[in-house]
């Protein structure tokens, strides 16, 4: 995936649901959980209706799957549109891609 994929699967996540529901979408690309518990999660967290989630958690997990987590979280990190609390939270997930 190069970066102009990254941009557009990640604009399809939205930046704030990225962050706001990584571990979610970590779970999912790793199989832990299945596809309609992560749509339904979505759905009772008010992120979007069904539809929408299941975009969601398609592009999210093509994210993790092509191994562009910590790209698109500097992504986020430097934005300049998203509220300090999503930034600074795309921060502390990037903390674990140094490690």
């Amino acid at each position: 995936m190069n970066e102009n994929e990254l941009v557009r699967k990640l604009n399809s996540v939205g930046k704030k649901a990225f962050v706001m529901c990584f571990e979610l979408y970590r779970d999912y690309a790793e199989g832990i959980i299945s596809r309609e518990t992560c749509i339904e999660r979505q759905v009772s967290l008010g992120l979007s209706n069904e539809s929408g989630a299941a975009i969601r958690c398609g592009n999210a997990k093509a994210i993790f799957k092509g191994e562009m987590v910590c790209e698109a979280l500097g992504l986020i990190s430097t934005s300049g549109r998203l509220s300090v609390e999503t930034i600074n939270t795309a921060k502390e997930l990037l903390k674990t891609c140094e490690k």
